[in-house]
């Protein structure tokens, strides 16, 4: 996970969270919840039961990629609260 993934989930936008995974081909665990998790929030904002803010409130990587052949770790946490 990256910012860049960070902020196409943020979006709350499921086919720009697909995009991003088709298009960099990062290996996150929990891809497939998170994009259940996403049509469930555009579902329910389409048919006006609920909306939500959701911000990523912490991140941290076990090491800094410095070039095309390292690898790290990336972990992202994030809040979603619903709108008033």
């Amino acid at each position: 996970m990256d910012h860049v993934g960070m902020d196409n989930i943020a979006s709350q936008e499921p086919g720009a969270f697909a995009k991003y995974i088709k298009l960099y081909k990062n290996t996150i665990c929990g891809r497939h919840p998170i994009a259940v998790y996403l049509c469930a929030l555009k579902e329910n904002q389409e048919a006006g039961r609920e909306e939500v803010d959701l911000s990523f409130v912490k991140y941290a990587q076990s090491t800094q990629v410095k070039n095309l052949n390292d690898s790290s770790v990336s972990y992202a946490s994030a809040v979603a609260r619903r709108k008033l």
